[in-house]
């Protein structure tokens, strides 16, 4: 999983690319395993004073299986701060205060992760209030009802944005039986059926907050032996096995798809074009998909030139593909300044995708995307906190600590005519799905 391609190759915009044989994750990283399945990982990282301590589940909405339960896995992300018995969630909060520390969780499709970043000094506290919320999380039906409703506030304020429509049609259309087709906070009415959920929410934690599905990492400037002493005798009683329900296989996708919002509120049109195509388990193809996004859609991307500065009839161009843990979607979300170029916007997109898949490749700006995908990866390891999420959000992928490694290995073997052959195989009419926003039209829908 790499930076979000504006930040790559801004960040890259004016410096030499690293040697191509650095590893992606520079950093030494060192690995050990409790016997109940916890894995911690140590992460040696120049940082005085300073400590990151971050926790991956790796538990999604991907694995929100059963109907009428999306959003769950979000809903522990807020859950995980209502404190135990030993310690109070306003003790957790004065704690976390008085020690400056930053800390705060964030829910993906394939992922939850928690984390705190601030004084080294803290560690022991940290490692302590940790391991007793992961294992002892204490909560009464009474305050599962009030976060419920936290998280219904949430989506309605979100709703508001044009962008979480198009990501909730997107899904729902491009997929028919895979947990992608809902987004992470859920459906509304599932959001709104929540707070009967009381026991159900149990049965999930008891399925997926297991040491064995947990990853520790911790970078920055802390001794090794002592923090894994203390790791140990604090992490050592977590009890529980894995019992994940397993994930509908998305089926291929068989005819091109097409959804319309009809937005009842002023805003710019939008089209999201995108194509079912591998998971980050394939390597290669994981590769490809980075580069590809950079190269279609990137500012030097003759796309950018000619829809967003030359002919100015895009006002924004966003890749939207990013490493999944199973098959996902590869495509381009736009704004559009006039809606009756809507047509003329996907045309020109499909153009490219056909010249791509011709062997129309310039091997020299694949090589210089290439570099400033290196580059910008290096540059976003400035600190211990972002090694320590760069590191978590790639392990969440495959469960490999050094998937990024080894995805940035492959990507520097990737030549023109893997660009192509990518394209023939998955950029196909048939394995498309297209969702346009406009305004000021009534009906609509699928």
């Amino acid at each position: 999983m790499m930076l979000p391609l504006f930040a790559a190759l801004v960040a890259a915009s004016a410096a030499p690319a690293p040697a191509a044989d650095a590893k992606a994750f520079p950093f030494p990283v060192e690995i050990h395993s409790l016997p109940n399945g916890l894995r911690v990982v140590f992460i040696s990282y120049d940082s005085p004073g300073l400590v990151a301590y971050y926790t991956l589940m790796r538990v999604g909405s991907r694995n929100e299986v059963e109907k009428g339960k999306s959003g769950f896995a979000h809903f522990f992300e807020h859950m995980m701060y209502r404190g135990t018995k030993q310690h109070s969630s306003q003790d957790y909060n004065d704690t976390v205060t008085r020690l400056g520390l930053n800390t705060n969780a964030f829910t993906s499709e394939d992922m939850t992760v928690y984390h705190l970043y601030g004084p080294a000094k803290a560690l022991p506290t940290i490692i302590e209030y940790e391991a007793d919320r992961f294992q002892n999380l204490d909560y009464d039906e009474p305050a599962f009802r009030t976060e419920a409703g936290a998280i219904l506030g949430e989506y309605i304020k979100s709703a508001s944005n044009p962008e979480q429509k198009m990501e909730e049609t997107m899904m729902e259309t491009a997929f028919t039986r895979h947990t992608y087709a809902h987004t992470v906070i859920g459906y509304l009415k599932d959001i709104q059926d929540m707070p009967a959920g009381y026991q159900y929410s149990r049965e999930f934690f008891r399925r997926y907050y297991t040491p064995d599905n947990a990853t520790v990492f911790i970078a920055g400037d802390f001794d090794k032996p002592a923090t894994l002493s203390q790791i140990e005798k604090a992490y050592g009683p977590w009890k529980g096995k894995l019992d994940a329900v397993r994930v509908p296989v998305e089926p291929r996708q068989r005819q091109s798809r097409r959804g319309q919002i009809d937005w009842d509120k002023p805003t710019l049109p939008r089209i999201w074009i995108a194509w079912h195509t591998p998971a980050a388990s394939d390597l290669k193809r994981a590769a490809v998909q980075n580069l590809l996004n950079a190269y279609l859609f990137g500012p030097t991307s003759p796309l950018y030139q000619s829809l967003v500065l030359g002919r100015q009839l895009v006002d924004t161009m966003f890749p939207t593909y990013g490493d999944h843990r199973d098959p996902n979607l590869f495509g381009v979300l736009m704004r559009v300044k006039d809606a009756k170029n809507l047509r003329t916007v996907e045309t020109a997109v499909l153009r490219e995708i056909k010249n791509l898949a011709g062997g129309r490749v310039d091997a020299k700006r694949l090589d210089a995307v290439r570099s400033n995908l290196r580059y910008s990866n290096i540059m976003g390891l400035d600190k211990a906190d972002a090694a320590a999420v760069t590191l978590a959000v790639n392990t969440a992928l495959t469960g490999d600590v050094d998937y990024l490694n080894k995805e940035f290995a492959v990507l520097a073997t990737v030549q023109p005519g893997d660009l192509q052959d990518f394209a023939k195989r998955n950029f196909m009419d048939l394995n498309r799905t297209t969702v346009t926003l406009v305004t000021g039209r009534k009906g609509g829908g699928r």
